[in-house]
């Protein structure tokens, strides 16, 4: 029986073919888009970690609630007292942030991010090494054999997954280390490192305040994240008492899963999987209208086979197969082009966009794909086919074959549309409100100038350049030669640049002397240590003072500093800073004078403004420095002299992160855009199968109403009276639809909150130009079919009917 509904659902199709591809169509594009988005929400907030039972792991922060600081690092010494006193969890184990050069090895040098981690990170995360073995206890003591494990990645690109490459020494840092093992691409998650030593903890060096490291733990079973949170207080309340210097920091549990996934990612995904839920309604509402307008066309079929014996249920069933026939074919291709969908994304997303390393399609995707198929066949189907299958036989074949009960489908039909026009109202108004926040960051003051410059990073080996003496001459004498270069204005060095690969500092800092702070309160500034000419280089604008000189520094010559206006006004407000001192919490005995206040500069975010201090090259240097070059013309042409000047200084030394500095900027507005690019297409669509909607449900009302039309006309109403009754008729469900949802949008603004920046998510600009769009578009969509009312001849109606 099945089997013959199915055959008779394909030639229906067959017949009708203009009908089925717009429907096919229509429902290919809604599920596609709504199967290429689950997949990234599956991928992200949905599949598990690649971790053995990632419920119980915990990252075990620092937090101060007086700098409102809540998920701080922590700091070695802390993580040791906890690794002893605690009782929650089975093990602790830490993880620092690195940079490493391979040298050798077959193939040229090559800068790596990687990280030091304690040998029990493996066994916390549950990651096994898939070749070799993991690092011992013993290697992470002072005066231990150099010891790697490199990534699965790694071990496949550089050493073709050499299988003797364990327990060979290879040349890190400039020294050789033996390669232990290779661990696979779960570990590599924290920060796409490809290079793991051991943390290597000398309690006699270590401060205290100090905070350099990421702790994670697992809980044992049957503790609650409630419970070590508990526990973990205690522990912090007596640490407090034994080292009055950090009395004041508390410790802060969250979860693995908060820890990869960003909040503001979290609700930038569930808005994209909600607006294309909303494109896939509006998609079953327009089909819903269309199938409806086709039930009329069908009444005296189906009055005949319910005269020659046919049930209702039986008329039902054969009208739903159609419509999960149709779904189903749609079905099929918008999963494949989903598939498709995924693959792009995967290489067109900027890298570190999201908190994977690919978005995949499993067999989860693919059960949302089907049940979305079937559930989209039954909402769009299921109305029409029981309206259809409850025909009157009687009474169609007494008015052979012409729609009865006409008021009741029109009420349904209207009803559909206003809800297609609700929909993309709150639709709109979504994209409305991302695109003007992505304009505003657009435009924001950076405080400085991005066109014309290039970056890089280095990380010269410290067993060739010690950062207490030749790391500061190298930098020196690397900057001199790119100056050099014909084209290049400027060439500068510092620990962190404005939205670069990470790097950045945040220390609390306190006055050395009289603020307009309390005495003895501290704010926590973003730090960077720069060479002289930085500032040129950048164009940030000196406001006060002097530039750093090679003659300041280094120690024990007076220790200077450069303060961001943001900075100087926080501690002195409108007071001169020049010759006031400030100290890092960590270091009070270390105080640095003021010769200068320089611009602020947006850092780690377009949205966010941010307090800087800056050290001088001359007095410290970091490990990893970038390196800016601003050119007189395209920075990319003179990347070729930058590489050669490096190499003729020390062919070791490799260069990394190699982009401009509009690369940089406009990866940092990758998420707003894309947020915004999805939101404003979903839009499209929605508005565009609304419009079609409305289209089709006044052009089909005013076909059923030609009789009616005719004798209209024939009394005497002229053609203007016709097109104001036929658009009056489609404009007031779009008006009641544009309505409901502005109401809905209130609460949709909300949802987008985090999202947005400088602009009210309530914009009564946006508002009233997102109906006004839509109530163009609604009379544009009802212009069309009452014109064509309005030019029926009344002699042709009266005579056709």
């Amino acid at each position: 029986m099945l089997l013959n509904d199915l055959r008779y659902a394909a030639r229906t199709m067959r017949r009708t073919p203009v009908f089925a591809t717009a429907v096919i169509l229509t429902i290919a594009l809604a599920i596609g888009a709504n199967t290429a988005v689950f997949s990234v929400v599956n991928t992200v907030l949905i599949r598990p970690l690649p971790f053995a039972k990632p419920e119980r792991l915990i990252q075990v922060g620092e937090k101060n609630d007086k700098l409102k600081l809540t998920n701080f690092g922590a700091s070695v010494l802390n993580f040791i007292a906890w690794r002893e006193k605690t009782q929650s969890f089975t093990e602790l184990a830490a993880l620092g942030y690195g940079t490493f050069t391979i040298s050798g090895s077959g193939g040229d040098a090559e800068q790596l991010t990687g990280n030091r981690i304690s040998p029990a990170l493996t066994r916390v995360l549950g990651v096994a090494p898939i070749a070799g073995r993991e690092f011992t206890q013993d290697e992470e003591k002072p005066g231990a054999a150099a010891v790697v494990l490199i990534s699965e990645g790694l071990w496949k690109r550089r050493f073709g997954s050499d299988p003797r490459l364990i327990g060979r020494t290879i040349t890190v840092n400039a020294a050789p280390a033996t390669v232990v093992g290779v661990v696979p691409a779960a570990l590599t998650l924290f920060s796409g490192s490809d290079i793991f030593t051991p943390l290597v903890i000398d309690p006699a060096k270590e401060i205290r305040l100090n905070h350099v490291i990421t702790v994670f733990g697992r809980v044992k079973p049957g503790v609650s994240i409630e419970q070590a949170q508990a526990e973990m207080d205690t522990i912090s309340s007596q640490l407090g008492k034994d080292y009055p210097e950090i009395k004041d920091w508390g410790i802060h549990l969250i979860t693995m899963f908060d820890t990869f996934v960003p909040a503001q990612l979290e609700t930038a995904l569930l808005v994209l999987l909600g607006a294309v839920g909303c494109v896939l309604l509006i998609a079953c509402s327009n089909i819903a209208n269309l199938l409806l307008a086709r039930a009329a066309a069908r009444q005296k079929e189906m009055a005949v086979r319910r005269a020659i014996g046919a049930s209702g249920g039986r008329l039902l069933r054969q009208l739903l197969v159609e419509s999960l026939m149709l779904s189903v074919t749609g079905g099929a291709i918008g999963l494949a082009g989903a598939i498709g969908a995924v693959s792009v994304v995967n290489r067109v997303l900027p890298q570190n966009l999201l908190p994977i390393p690919a978005v995949t399609v499993d067999a989860r995707v693919l059960l949302f794909g089907l049940g979305v198929t079937i559930i989209s066949g039954l909402l769009f189907g299921i109305a029409p086919a029981w309206r259809t299958a409850r025909v009157d036989m009687n009474e169609v074949l007494k008015l052979g074959g012409r729609e009865s009960a006409g008021t009741v489908r029109s009420r349904l039909r209207n009803t559909l549309a206003a809800v297609e026009i609700a929909l993309a109202t709150v639709l709109l108004i979504g994209a409305g409100l991302l695109i003007q926040s992505l304009s505003k960051l657009k435009n924001v003051q950076l405080g400085f100038q991005p066109r014309g410059l290039i970056t890089f990073q280095l990380a010269p080996p410290l067993t060739k350049y010690p950062l207490n003496d030749k790391a500061s001459l190298l930098y020196r004498g690397l900057l001199d030669s790119l100056r050099s270069i014909p084209g290049v204005r400027t060439a500068a060095a510092s620990s962190g640049i404005p939205f670069g690969a990470g790097n950045y500092n945040i220390s609390p800092v306190a006055s050395s002397g009289s603020s307009v702070l309390a005495p003895d309160a501290s704010v926590p500034i973003d730090w960077r240590i720069v060479s002289p000419e930085y500032f040129k280089a950048m164009n940030i604008p000196l406001l006060r003072g002097r530039d750093f000189t090679d003659a300041d520094g280094p120690p024990p010559a007076n220790p200077v500093m450069i303060i961001s206006k943001a900075t100087a006004k926080t501690f002195w407000g409108d007071a001169d800073p020049i010759g006031r001192m400030l100290h890092r919490v960590a270091d009070p005995k270390t105080s640095f004078t003021i010769v200068g206040v320089v611009g602020d500069v947006r850092s780690r975010a377009l949205n966010e403004e941010t307090r800087t201090l800056y050290y001088s090259l001359a007095w410290r240097v970091s490990g990893l420095m970038d390196v800016v070059v601003r050119t007189e013309g395209a920075p990319e042409a003179l990347l070729p002299a930058i590489r050669q000047k490096i190499r003729e200084i020390d062919s070791d030394l490799a260069l990394a992160n190699v982009r401009t500095m509009d690369e940089w900027i406009s990866n940092s507005a990758a998420q707003p855009r894309l947020n915004a690019m999805l939101l404003g297409v979903f839009s499209a669509i929605a508005l565009l199968i609304a419009a079609i909607g409305i289209y089709g449900v006044l052009a089909y009302s005013a076909n059923q109403r030609t009789r009616e039309i005719g004798l209209r006309m024939a009394l005497g109403a002229q053609p203007g009276n016709i097109l104001r009754l036929i658009v009056g008729e489609g404009m007031r469900f779009a008006l009641i639809g544009v309505g409901v949802g502005l109401l809905c949008s209130i609460g949709f603004g909300r949802a987008v909150s985090t999202l947005v920046y400088g602009v009210s998510v309530h914009d009564p600009a946006t508002f009233a130009g997102v109906a006004i769009l839509l109530t163009g578009v609604a009379l544009a969509a009802c212009v069309f079919p009452a014109r064509r009312a309005a030019q029926v001849d009344p002699m042709i109606a009266l005579r056709h009917e």
